[in-house]
């Protein structure tokens, strides 16, 4: 029998249920302090987000946007990257929006373009590299927003207080994605 089917006093459920919520706010306002603190620590390259919600506390680092249909690299700055206590990883997507899940979902196939990423710590030490080709790449999607990645390749992982370079490079091939702008996105937890 429940604790609340046995308490028979509508007074006490309220103040039993009022005391829950309370409860489970204070949580998801203790993960956003927490993640804000982080947020405003970060310096480096990209608009960095707090991107917490709920019990999941986690951000995102978004970088300029460029033509999908030619080629393009860049160097990432990266210092102070938030950590969250629920994650052991960030992931790196390509990311672009595109209404039409279904046509973009039939173009997948066909496309030929490819990125490749390097991360570098502080010393030049590469910790980190990879290459996909976008046609065998998971892509997510949410509300017309694609993120393409790689279950393992796609994983990225911060020290604290360490600084890093990200190196990406992107080739569209002869059949880029079906978006006219592309960017790269670091995200952790929350809302991905």
């Amino acid at each position: 029998m429940s604790i609340l089917r046995r308490v028979s006093n509508p007074v006490v459920v309220k103040l039993f249920l009022l005391v829950a919520l309370c409860f489970g706010l204070s949580g998801c306002f203790v993960a956003n302090l927490v993640m804000e603190a982080q947020v405003l620590q970060y310096s480096g390259d990209g608009v960095i987000h707090n991107s917490t919600m709920a019990f999941s506390p986690g951000y995102r680092i978004e970088f300029p946007k460029f033509n999908s249909a030619r080629p393009y690299e860049a160097p990432y700055r990266l210092s102070h990257v938030p950590h969250t206590p629920t994650h052991d990883h960030a992931t790196i997507y390509l990311r672009f929006n595109q209404p039409d899940f279904v046509m973009a979902r039939k173009k997948k196939g066909s496309v030929t373009a490819a990125f490749r990423l390097e991360l570098y710590d502080s010393k030049g030490n590469s910790v980190h590299s990879a290459e996909l080709h976008l046609s065998n790449s998971y892509w997510s999607e949410a509300q017309g927003l694609f993120g393409v990645f790689d279950l393992k390749k796609s994983d990225l992982r911060f020290e604290r207080n360490t600084s890093y370079v990200l190196k990406v490079s992107y080739v569209p091939g002869d059949v880029p994605p079906p978006a006219e702008e592309l960017y790269f996105s670091i995200e952790e937890g929350g809302t991905k």
